[in-house]
């Protein structure tokens, strides 16, 4: 009798076909690991680019806008104590420089979506009559600005028109001081921190129509806009790297009055950078061809733009430059950034067009900004100053 032949796989093969099987599986997993790391790389990456995005949409709208209506600086009561002194103006735009850390940056303009025109000033200082209340609301900040007709020569190009000169002081509406009409009244508080006893740090407002000898216009009354951007000094906070907005008082009163917002996370570094025009035609800053304007990235920045006497003039700021860095908010594994960006020129440290802030290898040793495998994104743009008379 004959044995019937058995059929099947021995266990040789069996073996050798698991072992093939595990390395198929293997490499498809290894694949797909790779992929799904890239893939949350990449998701990582794109919401660190719409945060920056963000960040610089909202600072450069405000950036564009500098100076409206108050090109030449603007006075707030705290400059006129004691009462009978109005010493000081502050510039449209104001930065605050640090060689170790984040720069500030602040911007202070008129709205022109909400404003009135000054018809009666009998009441001064506590009100004024305005043709038309629509858009003020109690407690607003508002900016009277007057401009004066006999405009400034223009300092880059003297035969060019002359720039419009303004005086310009910022106040605060009273609870309950907006009488609705056309005409209505505007009605201001005499109390700090926006108000001083006769509101000595403006000067009487001109009323429309003005009499045909004045040799100003009449004038305005508008919302005043003053933001300022940071990222939060708090050492507590810098893990989270809060990007902070002062959305009401732009930082003037230098208390927690400022009342600082969180804006956005995720935020490591602000540098500024401003372009000015001295018009001395000698170029021992920036090393450019052009010696009437001249690049500061350092604390000279901050010395042209903090306040000043009132009679004396700014240094026409032309234009400036901003960087924001960000990073992921969790670690990333195998594509982490290995250093921060370069901010900074290093054979003219104070005179170049993105900060005064090195490349730090990360993570850091000693900055709790700056630890853990993380992605780092930075943006930098420029904005002329279209509204201080001196853009290009």
């Amino acid at each position: 009798m004959k044995r019937r032949r058995e059929r099947g796989f021995t266990l040789i093969e069996l073996m050798v076909a698991l072992v093939v099987s595990a390395l198929l599986v293997g490499m498809i997993l290894a694949i797909f690991s790779r992929m799904s790391l890239a893939y949350r790389g990449q998701q990582q990456i794109a919401g660190v680019q719409q945060v920056l995005a963000a960040a610089r949409a909202t600072i450069e709208l405000d950036a564009k806008q500098a100076g409206l209506a108050m090109p030449q600086g603007f006075r707030i009561a705290g400059d006129a104590s004691p009462p009978a002194a109005q010493p000081m103006k502050h510039a449209p735009v104001s930065i605050l420089n640090r060689s170790t850390g984040p720069d500030q940056i602040a911007l202070f303009y008129a709205d022109p979506s909400i404003q009135a025109v000054v018809t009666d000033a009998a009441a001064w200082p506590a009100s004024v009559t305005v043709d038309s209340t629509l858009g003020f609301a109690d407690q607003d900040l508002v900016v009277l600005s007057t401009e004066d007709i006999p405009a400034m020569a223009n300092p880059i190009s003297p035969g060019d028109a002359n720039i419009a000169t303004y005086d310009a002081c910022v106040l605060q509406i009273v609870k309950g001081g907006v009488s609705a009409g056309s005409p209505g009244t505007l009605t201001f508080s005499l109390l700090p921190p926006w108000g001083v006893d006769g509101s000595t740090h403006c000067k009487l407002p001109v009323a429309w129509p003005p009499p045909p000898s004045a040799t100003t216009l009449a004038t305005m009354v508008y919302k005043f806009v003053a933001h300022a951007y940071r990222i939060d000094p708090d050492p507590a906070r810098a893990a989270i790297g809060p990007l902070q907005g002062s959305l009401i008082s732009g930082g003037l009163l230098l208390s927690a009055a400022d009342n600082w917002t969180d804006l956005a996370y995720g935020f490591t570094d602000i540098q500024t950078a401003l372009q000015v025009f001295d018009g001395d035609g000698n170029d021992t800053a920036d090393l450019d061809p052009d010696g009437d304007r001249e690049w500061y990235s350092g604390a000279m920045q901050q010395t042209l733009t903090q306040p000043i006497p009132v009679a004396a003039t700014f240094v026409p700021p032309i234009e400036v430059s901003i960087s924001l860095v960000a990073r992921t908010d969790r670690d990333v594994e195998g594509i982490a950034t290995s250093a921060t960006p370069q901010l900074i020129d290093p054979a003219i440290p104070d005179n170049n067009t993105v900060g005064d802030h090195p490349s730090v290898p990360l993570p850091s040793a000693t900055d709790p900004a700056l630890q853990g495998s993380r992605i780092y994104r930075y943006t930098t743009f420029q904005v002329d100053f279209r509204n201080l008379g001196v853009g290009r």
